[in-house]
């Protein structure tokens, strides 16, 4: 891979090369990061004239100033026409009985919390404990 010295890249910087190799250099900066520390210093050497942006800040301003305040929101973005529109379908749901017919639906033996499998054991060993505590006594000598 081919570096360049400080030399290429100030000629570089100052635009004194051919397009097609400035495109190289360019390329070649992209993948060389010895090529990139060498670019980095011969920026910060204050003997380079770059070449300044000369932008015009007060017609920059103007311009944008320009572009929003002639626009208007538009109709359907309105909060308040969303909510209209949110109200109006509630109002029909409920004029329609549509809320009351779910309601229906839901059964309330679906509702009913199931029992952990704890509770079940227990009532049921709690159940035959009863059964065994009624039974006469069967067999063997009573006092």
């Amino acid at each position: 891979m081919k570096h360049y010295d400080q030399a290429a890249w100030t000629s570089y910087l100052n635009q004194m090369l051919p397009a097609m190799e400035m495109e190289a250099m360019e390329t070649h900066l992209y993948r060389c990061e010895e090529c990139l520390s060498v670019y980095m210093i011969c920026m910060e050497d204050p003997s380079l004239s770059l070449p300044s942006l000369e932008v015009d800040t007060e017609q920059y301003v103007h311009a944008i100033i320009a572009r929003t305040t002639g626009t208007k929101r538009s109709w359907y973005r309105s909060t308040l026409l969303h909510y209209g529109i949110a109200a109006a379908a509630t109002l029909i749901l409920v004029a329609t009985g549509f809320f009351h017919g779910l309601s229906q639906e839901l059964n309330p033996s679906s509702l009913q919390k199931e029992l952990p499998v704890s509770d079940v054991w227990l009532n049921k060993t709690l159940g035959w404990l009863d059964t065994l505590q009624q039974a006469p006594n069967k067999g063997g000598s009573q006092p």
